[in-house]
């Protein structure tokens, strides 16, 4: 348990940040919604994704760590997208449904592709 806390600490606490920021930017201008779509946000999302891979590994975490913390961390959009967007700024629950597992989706394919890349520099091939 104590390595998801080494892994999550930091990427939980910016994802927090992030995306108290688009959900208060959207509040204020709701007009926002056309710019914040899924190919703008997904290279963030992918980012985090790599972040927590990455970490996960050098960290002394395994592939499976990799892909578990992502799941959790993954859960951020997922309520920030139902809560926040869907119920709250009433954009309905099914969008956000789709928006938040979308996310999820985009961070799980950055960790895999960060603790894919820590482990690769790990091999050391014997002549």
């Amino acid at each position: 348990m104590a390595i998801f806390i080494t892994i999550l600490t930091w990427p939980v606490i910016s994802l927090l940040v992030t995306g108290a920021t688009h959900f208060t930017l959207e509040a204020i201008w709701p007009d926002l919604r056309n710019t914040f779509i899924p190919p703008v946000l997904a290279p963030i999302l992918l980012a985090y994704g790599l972040w927590v891979g990455y970490r996960a590994i050098g960290s002394g975490g395994t592939y499976l760590h990799a892909i578990v913390a992502a799941v959790v961390l993954g859960l951020l959009p997922v309520a920030l997208d139902i809560v926040g967007f869907g119920v709250i700024l009433g954009r309905g629950t099914d969008a956000g449904v789709m928006a938040g597992v979308f996310g999820m989706a985009v961070i799980v394919f950055g960790s895999l592709i960060g603790a894919g890349f820590a482990l690769s520099g790990r091999a050391h091939v014997e002549a």
